[in-house]
C-alpha cells in the first residue's frame, strides 16, 4: 500500500500499489532493474520499506514474525543449485522433520515423480554433480518440488522457466496451473507461458505499477 523504495537515496519504487489473491497466479514483468526483485524482498521481509505498508491478510507485516511468514514462503530461482546427493536429499535438503512421503508428494505435485518412481533406486536415485544426470525440466521440477515440500502459502518463481526450451517450459507450467487453487502464487517472467496461466498481470513502469492484461502485452 502506497509501497516507495529507495537505494542509496535512488527511488526504485514509486507510491507502489498491489494486490496478491489468494490462491491465483499473480505475474510481474518489467526490465532489468525496474524493481521486480525488489518487491518480492519487501514482500518476504528481506528489506523493509521506508513508507508505505505490508500486508499479509490484512495483518501488517511488521506485526508479523519474519521467520514463521518465510517458512511459509517456497523460492523457485533461475537456475537451483543441486547437489551431488539423493533426490530424496535434494529435496528435503536432510530436514529430519521431512519424511519421504513429504518428498514423494512435492515429486507428484512438481510433476516428476512418475520419472523417479521408474528409477531403480527411486528417492534414493542420485542426481550427479548440479544435477547433471537429470534433464533441465528434471532439475527444475526437482527444484520447485524442494520449493513446495513445506507446503508453502506462497510460492515465488523467479525466471523459474526462463532457460528451459519452449515445449518443457509448457509442461513444467501445465504442472504449476494445476496448484493454483492450492496455493498462492507470484511470478517473476517474460515467457509467455508463465504470463498466459497468470491471473493477475502487473507491469513495473518508472517505478510505477499498473495492471495490465496479455492482450495489452502482445497487442
Amino acid at each position: 500500500h502506497n509501497m516507495h523504495f529507495s537505494y542509496g537515496g535512488e527511488a526504485v519504487l514509486h507510491r507502489v500499489n498491489l494486490r496478491i489473491p489468494f490462491g491465483k497466479c499473480t505475474a510481474i514483468i518489467g526490465p532489468s532493474g525496474s524493481g521486480k526483485t525488489t518487491i518480492l524482498d519487501l514482500i518476504t521481509g528481506l528489506i523493509t520499506t521506508g513508507e508505505g505498508q505490508i500486508s499479509i491478510d490484512g495483518i501488517p507485516l511488521s506485526d508479523i514474525d519474519l521467520r514463521r511468514w518465510r517458512n511459509r514462503v517456497g523460492y523457485v530461482p533461475q537456475e537451483s543449485v543441486l547437489f551431488h546427493d539423493t533426490v530424496l536429499a535434494n529435496v528435503t535438503m536432510d530436514d529430519p522433520l521431512l519424511s519421504e512421503i513429504d518428498a514423494e508428494n512435492a515429486l507428484r505435485d512438481a510433476g516428476l515423480w512418475n520419472f523417479v518412481e521408474k528409477e531403480p533406486d527411486g528417492l534414493k536415485t542420485i542426481v550427479g554433480e548440479r544435477g547433471t544426470r537429470l534433464s533441465g525440466g528434471q532439475r527444475q521440477r526437482l527444484a520447485i518440488a524442494r520449493a513446495l515440500v513445506r507446503k508453502p502459502a506462497l510460492l515465488i518463481l523467479d525466471e523459474a522457466t526462463a532457460s528451459l526450451d519452449p515445449n518443457t517450459e509448457a509442461d513444467v507450467i501445465s504442472s504449476l496451473a494445476r496448484l493454483k487453487e492450492q496455493i498462492t502464487m507470484v511470478a517473476i517472467s517474460h515467457q509467455q507461458n508463465i504470463l498466459t496461466m497468470a491471473d493477475v498481470i502487473y507491469k513495473i513502469q518508472n517505478g510505477t505499477v499498473v495492471e495490465t492484461s496479455l492482450a495489452e502485452i502482445n497487442g
